[in-house]
């Protein structure tokens, strides 16, 4: 099992397990803002209530802080299980990535991983230019 993402008429799909849709969402974090996706990143780590509750305390005083956009955010913050997102979130995600480096970085499963990102940002401009809902299950 796993997490899949997928649009309509999708020009690529992803297949990937648990942690490698938390390092695609943790690394869009990470562009965002540094000190935002270092705090996101932090979530592996908590195994107690009061510890999710402080990293949640410190996402909220940086979100309000640097005014992050809060579609993205919430892309972040959403199940991992089910989940989508509309064509104009996909834009935004698309517009926040677009000129990202992300070197040899991937996040799909390693059977399937080549040029991860760069087809992320293609499918993230296709489903904003068809107007596509991202899903994820």
């Amino acid at each position: 099992m796993g997490v899949s993402i997928t649009a309509t008429h999708a020009i690529h799909d992803f297949h990937m397990g648990y942690s490698g849709f938390f390092n695609l969402r943790k690394n869009i974090a990470m562009v965002l803002n540094k000190e935002f996706g270092e705090n996101y990143f932090r979530l592996l780590k908590c195994i107690i209530p009061e510890q999710f509750e402080e990293c949640d305390s410190i996402a909220n005083s940086l979100i309000e802080e640097h005014n992050l956009d809060d579609d993205i955010v919430a892309f972040l913050y959403m199940s991992d299980c089910e989940g989508e997102v509309s064509y104009k979130v996909c834009g935004k995600l698309y517009n926040l990535i677009k000129d990202v480096d992300f070197g040899d970085k991937w996040f799909r499963y390693g059977a399937y991983a080549h040029n991860d990102y760069e087809e992320f940002k293609e499918f993230l401009k296709d489903c904003y230019s068809h107007k596509k809902k991202m899903i994820w299950h």
